[in-house]
């Protein structure tokens, strides 16, 4: 028996797929001409089914259910997958879902709720055929004093059999998502050569350049970000396709991994 040399091994995430025409065709091609591993979709969104469609033709997508209990943009509100008047905490008087995280909280959430929620938008995308590969949740993650959220994501990924995302043992690499659109790509090359043996996510949020693409605006000031999102998520898929990114990954032997890889080695 030989010892391996340590490993680089990356998870890169896409999240998002479904929030709009423009990022459905962003995701499906960093899966076939970039280094996306993993996606998840939003079936709260309006265009969660399209996003079902191109997962149903493509197995080999390793695509995670993206739990969502906020529509955060101005003028393009969303509503819950269970009938609004199931899930009242979670919704304003008009039934859509809260636009901020604050606004969220403010609500007094009924956790029992969100997970009804939950484990309805994870059915919703199988039943819209998707194998889901793994859990994670929309804009509430990080929020340490209130722990419910991932208690709650971990119950749908354990009654689902799959990991939860940032839960299953890797590490995250240095973010691209604030950098300046035109240095997204030399500082994710930096974060590449510079990373150790070890398990690592990748998060990146994708768009093309397209008219939808400029018109997202986020209700929270602090997140409407100079030169608008969408130029940011056109920089981030231009940074996720670059044949010098792609050159690295393969030079340094990075391997790129899903969570359905890491779900063969348990």
């Amino acid at each position: 028996m030989t010892n391996r040399e340590p490993s680089i091994r990356i998870i890169v995430r896409a999240d998002d797929m479904g929030m709009t025409h423009a990022s459905n065709v962003a995701i499906a091609r960093c899966f076939e001409e970039g280094i996306l591993t993993c996606a998840g979709i939003q079936a709260v969104a309006p265009w969660a089914e399209e996003a079902c469609a191109l997962g149903s033709a493509h197995p080999d997508w390793c695509l995670g259910a993206h739990l969502c209990a906020l529509g955060e943009w101005q003028g393009y509100r969303w509503r819950p997958v269970l009938p609004y008047s199931a899930v009242p905490s979670l919704v304003d008087e008009h039934g859509f879902l809260r636009r901020t995280p604050e606004e969220f909280y403010a609500g007094n959430p009924d956790y029992r709720e969100l997970e009804r929620e939950f484990r309805a938008q994870a059915e919703l995308l199988i039943k819209w055929g998707i194998d889901i590969g793994y859990v994670d949740t929309h804009y509430l993650d990080g929020m340490e004093h209130h722990p419910q959220i991932t208690e709650v994501s971990l119950k749908i990924a354990a009654e689902l059999g799959v990991p939860r995302s940032g839960h299953a043992g890797e590490q995250w690499m240095g973010m691209i998502y604030g950098t300046e659109p035109d240095q997204k790509e030399d500082t994710y090359a930096e974060i590449l050569e510079n990373l150790a043996p070890g398990t690592y996510i990748s998060l990146h949020h994708l768009l093309i350049d397209a008219p939808d693409s400029h018109v997202l605006l986020h209700t929270e000031v602090a997140n409407q970000m100079p030169g608008g999102v969408g130029t940011h998520r056109i920089a981030e898929f231009a940074t996720l396709t670059s044949p010098r990114i792609r050159a690295i990954v393969e030079r340094r032997g990075i391997e790129l991994l899903s969570y359905r890889d890491l779900g063969t080695e348990r």
